[in-house]
């Protein structure tokens, strides 16, 4: 007796893998169950477009291996399932890779006749758990080569604000800016701004302010820590 087989369009199981966090170096294999008749075909998509050709991602059936991912591996995946009769469901997943903050911080020049014009300062801080961001000044503890550090809190001196860009300009990042209302004297110097995430060590970046002679013209300089 001849067995007798049901067309049918291939759905995306629920035992496929799920949204999943792995470390910066780590590997991993995305898992799509797909069934239908006949046998569905899977491939694997980035919902970005990005290829997913790089020499370290290597589809094997309905599986996608990823070796040694980095913060640029984190994003959304799909595993769509097709065969003769057509296509069927599709499976989305987002992967998210733990990866130590990092920070750069952008010059910014500011002109003024006078002390009392507002400056700010740009940071784009870059880590995922989203990392804990904050601001401080270094200052003279009155002694030779003695100093310590003024932490910073948003008050009628300081701004701080952030902002997440869009994905277009940078992805698992935070652009943090600080805003020194009416500068003065005791307002130049450096300042620091620190990136702490769970499981990693902290990263910081400089940025020294300073008056030129000509026109009064104050300067920030950045100083990035890799």
């Amino acid at each position: 007796m001849n067995k007798i087989f049901e067309l049918g369009e291939p759905v995306v199981l629920e035992s496929s893998t799920k949204d999943i966090e792995v470390n910066d170096g780590d590997s991993v294999t995305l898992i799509c169950n797909a069934q239908g008749y006949p046998t569905p075909n899977i491939e694997w998509q980035k919902a970005d477009a990005q290829p997913l050709g790089s020499g370290h991602i290597r589809q094997v059936g309905s599986q996608l291996h990823l070796y040694h991912v980095t913060s640029r591996d984190s994003g959304i995946y799909k595993c769509l399932a097709s065969n003769l009769v057509g296509f069927g469901s599709e499976w989305t997943l987002k992967l998210s890779v733990r990866f130590r903050p990092y920070i750069y911080c952008q010059r910014e020049v500011d002109q003024a006749t006078d002390f009392q014009v507002d400056v700010y300062m740009e940071c784009y801080v870059y880590g995922y758990p989203p990392p804990k961001i904050s601001w401080r000044k270094e200052r003279s503890a009155g002694l030779p080569n003695m100093k310590y550090d003024k932490d910073i809190w948003n008050s009628q001196k300081y701004l701080i604000e952030a902002t997440i860009p869009e994905m277009s300009i940078c992805t698992d990042c935070i652009l943090s800016r600080l805003t020194i209302i009416n500068v003065e004297q005791a307002d130049l110097g450096n300042y620091y701004i620190n990136a702490t995430s769970p499981g990693f060590l902290s990263e910081y970046g400089r940025i020294n302010l300073y008056q030129t002679s000509d026109c009064q013209q104050f300067i920030t300089h950045r100083n990035n820590k890799g």
